[in-house]
């Protein structure tokens, strides 16, 4: 037998003992989970910094960014199964958003709320009663002031929406849909209910990570990923320099396919909520 041969072998039996150790500690984090059956207690940031410092200690500067790597995975997925545990064994828990989500068979009908300048576009294109307003910012007020059941804005692609999210991302406002014009532009329609409509197969959401912390926007898309949510549009965009900076943090859009109903989405937005700095879904839309 030869020596490449000998080493594979080897390797085989790692992955093996992998293998026992990975399935060992995901049953251990369960029953851990059944003693504090909210949750509230999964994630323990200081003691997971503990973790990693121990088992980096010694290592190369090459194989402590590996490890460090790993091991986060390693608990993310971790507390994964955990989260999915709560999510499934409280039916009565409800994320944030979940207070907002209504069964619906498409955009209601109901007054509109526009700048000016878009009206004439804005009630051609739905068909809907339309309140003109002074500018965007008092469509966005209005809106939050319950004069309208909607509000609407062109944009000029669907990648010219940065802006848009950013004006809702930490109001009690969602993306319902976006209509493409004839003139190659878009109707953005959001309100203050996220509509769980059948056809609804995008999911956008807003987070922060934090710039001090070494692959988090990767553990964060990881954990979107795992929940079956396929990337499909993708910004990080500083919102205020001066508290961006000083709280050492980045605000990401991202939009995904996928569903927002599903169990595996809301154990991974269950996870995010409660780990992230910033965390909120901000759209459900149909695809288009």
């Amino acid at each position: 037998m030869n020596e490449k041969v000998i080493l594979q072998q080897i390797i085989d039996s790692c992955d093996d003992s992998l293998r026992d150790v990975f399935l060992r500690r995901m049953d251990i984090a369960v029953k851990m989970t059944r003693l504090d059956d909210d949750g509230e207690s999964i994630y323990d940031y200081d003691r997971e910094q503990e973790v990693l410092r121990h088992v980096t200690a010694g290592l190369s500067p090459e194989l402590t960014i590996r490890a460090n790597s790993l091991w986060r995975s390693l608990m993310r997925m971790t507390r994964g199964r955990q989260y999915r545990h709560v999510i499934t064994n409280k039916p009565q828990l409800k994320l944030p958003h979940e207070k907002d989500l209504v069964d619906s068979d498409g955009i209601t009908d109901g007054l509109v709320l526009c700048p000016s300048e878009m009206a004439r576009t804005v009630a051609a294109t739905l068909g809907m009663e339309v309140s003109p307003c002074h500018s965007i910012a008092a469509t966005i007020d209005a809106l939050l002031q319950d004069k309208g059941d909607y509000a609407a804005l062109v944009v000029s692609s669907f990648y010219d929406t940065e802006w848009l999210y950013a004006l809702i991302y930490q109001q009690p406002i969602y993306i319902n849909s976006f209509i493409p014009l004839p003139d190659g532009q878009m109707l953005a329609l959001f309100s203050k209910k996220l509509f769980s409509d059948s056809s609804n197969s995008i999911v956008s959401v807003a987070f922060a990570i934090r710039m001090d912390q070494q692959g988090d926007l990767a553990q964060t898309l990881s954990s979107l990923a795992e929940a079956k949510l396929n990337l499909e549009y993708f910004r990080v965009k500083t919102q205020d320099i001066d508290y961006d900076d000083q709280q050492k943090i980045n605000i990401v859009f991202a939009e995904f396919s996928g569903s927002l109903t599903a169990i595996h989405t809301r154990t991974a937005f269950l996870q995010l909520e409660r780990e992230l700095p910033f965390f909120r879904v901000i759209g459900y839309r149909a695809s288009y």
